[in-house]
């Protein structure tokens, strides 16, 4: 004979079985006490027939007040003694209503859950349940409250993220930064917020954002677009996006006509390497693409491009050569 704890906790075992929400090893308790005699297998069968009959939806709502009111007369009438002439399926329906009801309402208002991520001395990348992806560049920390059932999701950044959401996202999500907010369209950006930083930087890659304050419109950006927010004044302005934003992620590299100190400096910075220019060569101009190379590789092109030369200490990397034509 269980006691009134034992049974509570295998009727909390089969809600969770029932619902799908049941871990692998309280499935395991379950399915070894269902062995121990035939009537426990029953009544597991039962309250799983039980709930099919029911058809109970995640995206349902229910009167659980109600169900007590309709099943409460039901269990004081039964009685020890009393012969049951109906299914018994009927006679468990009020438990089983019960316990699934209040196991889904749970879910649905107690879902959230929370993420915290912290990138140091190397970019870091996460995915989260829906499949959104972050990329979290050094010396930045992200904090994530996730409900897909009330379809929200909040990103605290504190640094730089690049934030690629699928098409198929489950929930609607919003960056927060300070007292800005970005709110995603279907999109791929990049929010640069660093905290001794005076703005606050997010290019668009693909799709949609928008850029506001509470109580405060803010901006629309598309791809291609670069929004800045100044926290001094809480100035909004736009500009054009600078088309390797991305690079600390995905190592790509993608240069127009672009000046040799800008590729130097960002290089730099990507790879975390000290490289410096010796000579009048950082004006020269390079049209050139890279896909996701070695910074060695990088370089020899670049000083066979421009006729450079290459050479390395201890702490950093030098590049010389005479001023371009």
């Amino acid at each position: 004979m269980m006691s009134e704890q034992e049974e509570y906790y295998i009727d909390s075992l089969i809600a969770k079985y029932i619902v799908g929400e049941i871990s692998p090893s309280e499935e395991k308790e379950l399915m070894d006490w269902c062995a121990l005699s035939k009537e426990n297998q029953k009544l597991l069968d039962d309250e799983v027939l039980i709930y099919q009959k029911a058809n109970l939806g995640a995206s349902q709502s229910f009167d659980t007040e109600l169900a007590w009111q309709k099943i409460q007369p039901q269990i004081q009438k039964s009685g020890k003694a009393k012969i049951i002439t109906f299914p018994v399926w009927k006679l468990a329906a009020g438990f089983l209503l019960i316990c699934a009801m209040s196991f889904l309402i749970y879910q649905q208002f107690g879902s959230t859950q929370e993420f915290e991520f912290t990138s140091k001395n190397e970019v870091e990348t996460q995915i989260l349940p829906d499949q959104t992806s972050l990329a979290i560049n050094r010396g930045s920390e992200v904090s994530i409250a996730y409900n897909e059932r009330k379809k929200t999701g909040l990103i605290q950044l504190s640094g730089e993220s690049l934030i690629s959401i699928p098409e198929s996202k489950k929930v609607n999500w919003q960056v927060q930064v300070e007292q800005l907010f970005i709110e995603d369209i279907g999109t791929v950006f990049n929010v640069k917020a660093y905290p001794e930083s005076p703005i606050v930087e997010v290019s668009v890659l693909e799709g949609v954002v928008r850029m506001y304050q509470e109580n405060e419109e803010g901006i629309q950006l598309k791809a291609g677009e670069q929004g800045i927010y100044d926290k001094a004044t809480g100035v909004f302005s736009k500009a054009e996006a600078d088309s390797n934003v991305d690079a600390y992620s995905t190592k790509s590299f993608s240069y127009f006509n672009e000046d040799l100190a800008s590729i130097i400096s960002q290089l730099s910075e990507v790879y975390q390497t000290s490289i410096r220019l010796e000579g009048n060569i950082g004006g020269c101009r390079l049209t050139v693409d890279f896909e996701e190379e070695e910074l060695s590789t990088i370089l020899a092109i670049i000083s066979e491009t421009l006729n450079l030369e290459i050479n390395e200490t201890g702490e950093e990397i030098i590049l010389s050569g005479t001023a371009c034509n």
